[in-house]
């Protein structure tokens, strides 16, 4: 099986690391740390590439954890929830502002039904 390496330097690396393991290839993810570590480091892309290449082959990279593809799922979920609720309470702050500045009083609990 081929190894892909690819440095963890930001989000970006999120589209390919899926794709990348989607396509079948195992992939791991370094620290950026680690490889700046290693002596003789290039400064091009392509010479970058070679480099992280041929780290990987010498198993000098300490591949970072990333969680099974379910387990990525659920935290989406879970942060996706957590933003709407957060949405819904600001809206609802808003709301509630606008109506109070209209000297509205807004109930802090509604009646049920």
């Amino acid at each position: 099986m081929e190894k892909v390496t690819l440095e963890a330097t930001s989000d970006y690396r999120r589209i390919w690391f899926y794709l990348l393991e989607a396509a079948g290839l195992d992939v791991q993810l370094v620290n950026a740390r680690d490889v700046k570590a290693a002596p003789g480091r290039p400064k091009t892309d392509k010479l970058d590439a070679v480099w992280l290449a041929k780290l990987t082959e010498r198993g000098m990279l300490r591949p970072s954890f990333v969680p099974p593809a379910e387990i990525r799922n659920l935290r989406d979920y879970a942060r996706l929830r957590a933003d709407l609720t957060r949405d819904r309470t600001r809206y609802w702050q808003r709301m509630e502002k606008l109506l109070e500045d209209a000297q509205i009083k807004v109930p802090t609990r509604w009646p049920a039904g």
